[in-house]
């Protein structure tokens, strides 16, 4: 599960920003909220990141889908730029090195991930975990600018021979991490395996340029072996309101195959009506009905594989209550390590006395157009006072900031 997130010279974020998952003393509905991942440890199930158009939240979770991919993926060109972009809005910032730094925890055992790096090269990485109090030291990672050399010193707690110590060493090129060179060398099992896995496994974007929602449903539901994929959608679904008695998937006849040489396929929705079932195709299928399968399916991964899920725009295409029911249906149903990082400009949330006011965050940009991140928590807000009012009032984040609606067409 997430601990912390923090990201500092990142697009639009400039200073260091950090969402944490850690709750607050607030003891409201602490079970349904909180999930307990050591004695004594509790953190929150949800994240919810409020902010106007432009204000720095899908840059947040593109922050972390970029640590990720700078964990995952390997390379063997040495001249391959590194995917970060800093802050362009500032000459010295221009010239500084990104820095990630994430708190997590596998298996009730914290660790802790610092990453720097350039559009050259990584700079810096350090991998620590917490086998006690006190943190311990699984590798470090320098980069020698006389010799365009990585260094890496071992941890007393890696569980690697000095052999596989020096094969990941050598696999480790300065434009690549060193969890990267682990997954491309041949070593035995240690704590980095379930840290890759972690990477890898655990954090699921909701969509993604590679990864896009149809081929994310078509994709559950063709490996849905049992059948307990579609029977927990079907059954969403219907718990929602919609009169989908059946969903699957059918061959395309009038589209070619894939390059791999598959046939293309598509996804049906059967309506049940008065007057019997109905098939439409997914071409055909709303929006809305479209987004709350989509919505199941993640919901389905997060509670029966423990992922963390992460959706950029949670609210697009669906009424409120829909959305309501998303979330509460998660709250109540979550049991193990699973977590939800949310974005969205559905302001009717605020109003519920349901949410947990330590789950919300707001992002907004300062006189310098960089973005700031603040946990509501954290504006004083009396308990009494509603958080929907302050902020349409702005005395929260501060809302876009609206001309004159009679404008002049010259030429």
């Amino acid at each position: 599960m997430l601990s912390s997130f923090t990201v500092q010279n990142y697009l639009s974020f400039q200073q260091a920003v950090t969402l944490s998952f850690e709750p607050t003393s607030d003891r409201f509905m602490t079970e349904e909220y909180t999930i307990e991942v050591k004695p004594g440890v509790r953190l929150l199930k949800i994240g919810i990141i409020y902010g106007a158009n432009a204000s720095g939240k899908t840059n947040l979770i593109a922050a972390l889908r970029t640590l990720r991919s700078l964990v995952c993926l390997s390379t063997e060109d040495k001249t391959k730029r590194v995917d970060v972009i800093p802050f362009l809005l500032d000459a010295h910032a221009r010239e500084e090195v990104t820095r990630f730094d994430l708190s997590f925890y596998i298996e009730g055992v914290k660790y802790q991930l610092e990453l720097s790096a350039d559009k050259e090269r990584i700079h810096h990485e350090r991998l620590s975990f917490y086998p006690s109090n006190r943190a311990a030291l699984l590798y470090d990672r320098s980069y020698d600018a006389a010799q365009d050399l990585v260094e890496v010193q071992w941890g007393s707690y890696i569980g690697l021979s000095k052999k596989s110590c020096a094969a990941i060493e050598g696999n480790t090129i300065p434009n690549m991490s060193v969890m990267a060179a682990w997954s491309k060398s041949n070593v035995e099992v240690s704590r980095l395996h379930d840290v890759y896995r972690f990477f890898s496994d655990s954090l699921s974007f909701a969509a993604t340029e590679a990864h896009s929602p149809a081929a994310y449903a078509q994709k559950m539901l063709r490996e849905d072996h049992d059948g307990s994929v579609k029977a927990f959608a079907k059954t969403f679904l219907r718990a929602s309101d919609f009169n989908i008695s059946d969903i699957r998937l059918e061959k395309n006849k009038h589209r070619g195959t894939h390059e791999e040489g598959e046939e293309q396929q598509y996804i049906v929705f059967q309506h049940h009506t008065s007057q019997g079932d109905y098939p439409l195709p997914e071409s055909m299928e709303s929006a809305g009905t479209y987004q709350m399968l989509i919505l199941s399916l993640l919901l389905y991964t997060a509670l029966r594989e423990h992922r963390i899920i992460i959706i950029d725009e949670i609210e697009s295409s669906l009424h409120y209550e829909l959305l309501s029911y998303f979330l509460r249906t998660f709250l109540a149903s979550s049991q193990g390590a699973s977590q939800m990082l949310l974005t969205t400009h559905d302001l009717n949330l605020l109003h519920e006395d349901y949410i947990r006011r330590d789950t919300i965050w707001f992002a907004e940009k300062d006189e310098h157009g960089a973005s700031l991140l603040t946990r509501l928590s954290q504006y004083g807000l009396h308990k009494n006072a509603s958080p929907y009012h302050a902020y349409r009032q702005n005395k929260l984040a501060r809302l876009p900031f609206l001309g004159s609606q009679y404008l002049t067409l010259e030429g």
